[in-house]
């Protein structure tokens, strides 16, 4: 990821390193949850976007995800 191109060409982190001046730890992520079913996965991929109101993902996956959760 290049953060010095022009920004229209920037990812999502290119554009939320430069705007909120944060960076990742590349080499030390944290495991959220771990699923071994692709369904209860994705559903639990939903819930942490939702439960960290998680920035720089732009899906819109979530909407279908109950606000109870």
């Amino acid at each position: 990821d290049n953060i010095k191109l022009h920004e229209s060409n920037h990812s999502v982190i290119s554009k939320h390193r430069l705007e909120s001046r944060h960076d990742f730890d590349w080499l030390k992520p944290n495991i959220l949850h771990n699923e071994k079913y692709v369904r209860k996965r994705e559903i639990a991929e939903m819930f942490f976007i939702k439960k960290f109101n998680n920035l720089i993902n732009l899906q819109k996956g979530t909407d279908s995800l109950n606000n109870i959760y």
